[in-house]
């Protein structure tokens, strides 16, 4: 009886973690899905902008290369972190420009989408916002890594209210599973 409630016990257990942690499977798939999304084939630049949703959190890294012909020797690197929020800079003899916001999701507190237009062509688009809970005491969240903007290049909303609404379950999986 004892071995039979302790073995119940055991699998509840390892259940109620197995459900409160997003996927792997999941969260690799929509983090490759929404970088697929974020490239810009018109693009005529050497800017890159990559997501990535590990560790229960959400990063965004812009990055712009340097060209051969514009050679540094200086080499920059700060950063900061504070209450589930972090930014990072850096550049060097590679690249020009390397800034990164991120967010924990547990400090996360809505995700959205909006339909935008490029000033060139008029082509839509969607940019689908990141943005912090608001501080206890009715404060607004602040910070630099407050929000974070990415711009989907696809006209299906569809798609993009599907992507929004598996962001939401990931941060919901998340969450849970922190407390």
């Amino acid at each position: 009886m004892f071995k039979s409630t302790l073995f119940l016990a055991s699998a509840l257990l390892v259940c109620g973690v197995a459900r409160a942690q997003a996927p792997a499977t999941e969260v690799k798939a929509l983090t490759a899905r929404l970088n697929q999304l974020m490239a810009d084939p018109k693009a005529d630049d050497d800017t890159e902008v990559r997501v990535s949703l590990a560790d229960c959190g959400f990063r965004q890294t812009v990055r712009k290369y340097r060209k051969p012909d514009k050679a540094s020797t200086t080499n920059i690197a700060i950063s900061n972190s504070k209450n589930g929020s972090s930014w990072g800079f850096k550049s060097n003899e590679n690249v020009e420009l390397e800034l990164t916001l991120a967010q924990e999701w547990a400090e996360v507190g809505s995700v959205t989408y909006a339909a935008k237009e490029h000033d060139k062509g008029g082509s839509r688009y969607y940019e689908l916002t990141v943005k912090r809970r608001a501080e206890a005491k009715g404060k607004s969240s602040s910070g630099l890594a407050s929000t974070i903007t990415l711009s989907l290049n696809t006209d299906n909303e569809k798609e993009v209210a599907a992507l929004v609404k598996r962001l939401d379950a990931v941060r919901q999986q998340c969450t849970s599973r922190r407390g």
